[in-house]
């Protein structure tokens, strides 16, 4: 019985290493410094260092409750539609390299100062402000889906 147990259990590891293994060949390679943004129009990739610097201030909450102030410098999310020609969409998916994922709709991008893609060193990071528990809080970003 507990061979038939080891047995199962080294089948259902090797499964898994073979499809990550296919999973982590088939992602979309992006280089340090940049974001790949996936639309309608395609697959873009950006160098954020070719992009102006905005100053960032402002404060976000963790589940917690505890706050934190944000003094930075960034890009608005609002300006990532515009470098590949969309005027209109539903949402923004901001994706880090671990696949970890948070969304922004048109709606909370009305008001552009809300959504921000923070540079530090050679990593992006999505913040929110305004969230009540820094859900979209993404750290290394290299992918936005714009729908």
């Amino acid at each position: 019985m507990k061979k038939r147990i080891i047995i199962i259990i080294s089948v259902l590891l090797a499964i898994t290493a073979v499809i990550t293994g296919i999973y982590m060949i088939s992602r979309d390679k992006v280089t340090p410094g940049s974001i790949l943004i996936i639309s309608d129009n395609g697959k873009t990739t950006v160098r954020m260092d070719d992009l102006t610097l905005t100053p960032v201030k402002g404060s976000i909450t963790n589940k917690k409750g505890e706050t934190k102030e944000i003094d930075a410098e960034g890009y608005r999310l609002t300006d990532i539609p515009v470098l590949t020609g969309i005027t209109g969409y539903a949402d923004i998916t901001v994706y880090a390299d671990d696949e970890y994922s948070a969304t922004v709709s048109a709606e909370d991008m009305s008001d552009p100062d809300k959504a921000w893609l923070i540079k530090s060193d050679e990593s992006i990071r999505l913040i929110v402000f305004g969230d009540s528990d820094s859900k979209r809080d993404v750290k290394n970003v290299v992918r936005i889906v714009i729908r």
